[in-house]
């Protein structure tokens, strides 16, 4: 007897969960093709009327995250789906939720597939331990392919204590895929079609401690570099503690390494960044920042900031806002504290009212909208040569090589504003580099 499982699978929040969703996908077809009395059949949307199983993988890092996750499984329930609950949010909903919703999801985690069948998961299999990360030598589907970007990640978990932070709680200590393992899933990659590769972490800085005893990022950036084949690669989440100065006039060494600083600062004062736990202080910042921006004339600066941390005074504030202003970076993310259960800061005295956490932010909030404003308008009537991402009749999405895909603004333009004689859009395709007016 054929039994058939028509699933789909949601990935909600972090890029580090998205990989483990790809190659979760990669797992499934992999055993299909070894169960033959099992068919799969994949639908990309996962509340279509034929869809019955519906694996979501998703965050349990933040307040908001666990609501959307939610949110998402009670329409799920109401759709009559049966959902299996995946990543990180496996052990915070397993072990400290009382939300009553949980009690009809199934668990479903990383570390057992290689125990998991078709026929089990069927059965609703149910666990919740965690495996070692080695997900390299694995199947895996490439969800951005057509785009021509995939993630790349070399490490898991995290060994910094940030306070307002409970990824040590729920997860554990980092652990780092080998060099070796990294080069070999960048070569299948780039066979595949990709042409850009985004290194991630929760701390790319610190890859290789772990296994090496010491940091070995750029060790791993100048392998990367030296394959010969036509790529270039992006890093996220670089702390700048432990990342010298004399590795920043490194990176520019490096030939296919995209000048993108994705630096989640969360703060300029040093007492407040001392009360989040962070290991660096505003003179160290300073001096980052000015080196990067020494170093490479053309560069993309990102960073988070929290906004109303405990203890943070008016002065304290009053040195953000002023640090952004000074800084102009190329984008930001603005959070509003609030206390999360299990994280340390939420035992912290001298918490900022609710209602002057508000005002600070929005007070932040439109100065940054004010300076990306100016550098859009900047732009106006430029000519720029950038890449296609999305072609819809005759208009085309395109993104500056700088930006980074999902996370920072795109251009959508008309065929008009392209610079060059063709006949027809079709001769244009995905990644195609073409030089527009703005």
């Amino acid at each position: 007897m054929k039994h058939i499982i028509n699933f789909s699978l949601i990935n909600l929040w972090c890029t580090k969960n998205l990989v483990d969703s790809q190659y979760f996908l990669g797992r499934l077809f992999d055993m299909s093709l070894k169960t033959p009395e099992y068919q799969l059949n994949y639908f990309t949307d996962p509340f279509d009327i034929q869809t019955n199983i519906v694996f979501l993988n998703t965050c349990a890092f933040i307040s908001s995250g666990r609501d959307e996750a939610s949110e998402t499984v009670k329409k799920l329930f109401k759709a009559k789906k049966t959902v299996y609950l995946l990543g990180c949010a496996v052990q915070y909903y397993k072990k400290l939720t009382k939300d009553q919703w949980i009690k009809n999801v199934h668990y479903l985690s990383r570390g057992d597939l290689n125990k998991v069948n078709l026929k089990n998961i069927m059965q609703w299999y149910d666990s919740t331990r965690y495996g070692d990360f080695e997900f390299a030598s694995s199947p895996r589907v490439y969800t951005n392919l057509e785009q021509k970007f995939e993630y790349l990640k070399i490490a898991e978990w995290c060994d910094n204590h940030c306070t307002f932070c409970i990824i040590p709680a729920i997860r554990w200590k980092q652990q780092s895929l080998t060099i070796e393992k990294i080069l070999a899933e960048a070569k299948n990659m780039i066979a595949n079609g990709i042409k850009e590769i985004i290194l991630i972490a929760q701390d790319t800085t610190r890859y290789g401690t772990d296994l090496y005893g010491e940091p070995k990022l750029l060790e791993l950036l100048k392998k990367l570099d030296a394959i010969k084949w036509d790529f270039t690669y992006r890093l996220l989440y670089l702390y700048p503690d432990i990342v010298t100065l004399n590795q920043v006039k490194a990176l520019k060494k490096l030939k296919k390494f995209i000048p993108y600083f994705d630096i989640p600062l969360q703060h300029i004062s040093s007492p407040v960044l001392k009360n989040m736990g962070r290991f660096y202080d505003e003179w160290y910042i300073i001096q980052f920042i000015d080196q990067i921006k020494k170093i490479f004339p053309v560069r993309f600066i990102r960073t988070n900031l929290i906004i109303g941390f405990p203890g943070e005074t008016k002065e304290d504030f009053d040195k953000l806002v002023s640090f952004v202003d000074d800084t102009k970076f190329d984008n930001i993310a603005l959070f509003e504290y609030h206390d999360e259960p299990m994280a340390a800061s939420s035992k912290l005295k001298n918490k900022v009212d609710d209602h002057e956490i508000r005002t600070r932010f929005t007070k932040l909030r439109q100065l940054v909208n004010k300076q990306l404003l100016e550098s859009e308008n900047a732009r106006k009537w430029n000519e720029e040569t950038w890449y296609i991402m999305e072609i819809e009749k005759w208009i085309l999405v395109v993104r500056p090589q700088l930006h980074c895909p999902e996370i920072d603004a795109y251009d959508e333009i008309t065929v008009k504003q392209v610079i060059g004689t063709f006949e027809d859009k079709d001769i244009l395709d995905i990644w195609d580099k073409i030089t527009y007016k703005v």
